[in-house]
């Protein structure tokens, strides 16, 4: 028995120096590793420093349905005025806060660098995909110089990234008519959405796309309560009928257009408009208005009354150009003798 009990002595005491030694250099071992910055793991936080925090350019998709593209009877000129912003978006172009992980991008700022400009060129882009002409400028047009004018203030254009992207965008437009300055239409139209970026995150694209969206909406739903207040006030301008008022998510009306075209514009009835007969020398030539097609010779025009100027192309003829008065209730005959490129008058 003695001897059992020395025998686990001895084994007991020879174990205790070797753990002793086997925990010390596993110690070691965690102390070493931690010492060495090769050893880091990078933070998922921290962007790689070639990336840049360069301001966002917007595109916006103008991709009016059939219904809201206009067919006039003539050219419409729409006057864009520049839009005013208002906000720090009006002078720095900051627009929002990053405060979430952009793998992409550096710094806790967004910025778009004109978002007057941005707005503008969107209900333009908007307004011409839908029919009409427009003229950007950076004024309000001088009275009776345009048919139309559009113009606006930009209340809110906001986009903060954090664990939910936030949107936010308030436009007021007004519609004018050109020839008196009466307001048509005005109203504003709000987009606020937000949405959870996802596990993998953002990245400037996302970004980009997810606030041209919702600018594009905002531009779209303006585009359409334009369209429909010209109509409505204007109907004999259109081959198409008036679409009847119907309201839209997102847009408040602040005037409405008026039941009928004012006394000074009244309703153009039969006999009211002229007409022109239009016949070319070879035929078929290509007939243009205001850069505007609108078909092939011989043809014939019903207008209001007034002067336009015309424009002929044909293959291997020189264009040629010709104004025509339009006199109500009679029809002007217009004959055009085309040149081909070696020949005089």
């Amino acid at each position: 028995m003695d001897g059992n009990m020395k025998m686990i002595r001895l084994r007991s005491r020879a174990g205790s120096p070797f753990m002793w030694g086997i925990c010390g250099l596993v110690l070691l071992g965690m102390a070493g590793c931690s010492s060495l910055p090769s050893m880091r793991m990078p933070s998922p936080s921290m962007p790689s420093l070639s990336m840049t925090s360069a301001p966002l350019q917007l595109d916006i998709a103008a991709n009016p349905a059939p219904g809201q593209i206009v067919h006039a009877r003539r050219p419409i000129v729409l006057h864009v005025a520049r839009y005013t912003a208002a906000g720090p978006a009006a002078t720095s172009g900051k627009i929002g806060e990053i405060s979430a992980t952009v793998s992409d991008m550096l710094g806790t700022e967004l910025h778009v660098p004109d978002v007057s400009g941005t707005v503008t060129a969107a209900m333009a882009k908007q307004l011409s995909a839908s029919g009409f002409q427009t003229v950007v400028s950076g004024g309000k047009a001088a009275a009776g110089s345009t048919e139309f004018e559009v113009s606006g203030v930009i209340k809110e254009f906001r986009m903060n990234i954090a664990g939910r992207d936030e949107v936010s965008i308030v436009v007021e437009t007004t519609l004018r008519d050109g020839r008196n300055s009466a307001i048509l239409w005005s109203g504003v139209v709000t987009e606020k959405v937000d949405r959870f970026a996802g596990v993998a995150g953002n990245t400037r694209n996302s970004i980009t796309r997810y606030l041209s969206n919702a600018l594009a909406k905002v531009s779209a739903k303006t585009r359409d309560a334009i369209s429909e207040s010209i109509m409505q006030t204007y109907p004999e301008l259109f081959q198409q009928a008036a679409p009847a008022r119907q309201s839209a998510p997102g847009v408040t009306v602040l005037v409405a257009p008026p039941q009928q075209a004012p006394a000074s514009q009244a309703v153009v009835g039969p006999g009211m408009t002229g007409r022109v007969a239009i016949a070319t020398t070879p035929s078929r030539a290509k007939v243009y208005m205001a850069d505007v097609y609108y078909g092939l010779s011989p043809l014939k025009l019903e207008l209001e009354p007034g002067i336009y100027t015309l424009h002929f192309k044909l293959d291997g003829f020189k264009t040629a150009t010709e104004k025509v008065s339009v006199r109500k209730g009679e029809t002007t005959e217009l004959e055009i003798r085309l040149q081909g490129p070696s020949m005089t008058r």
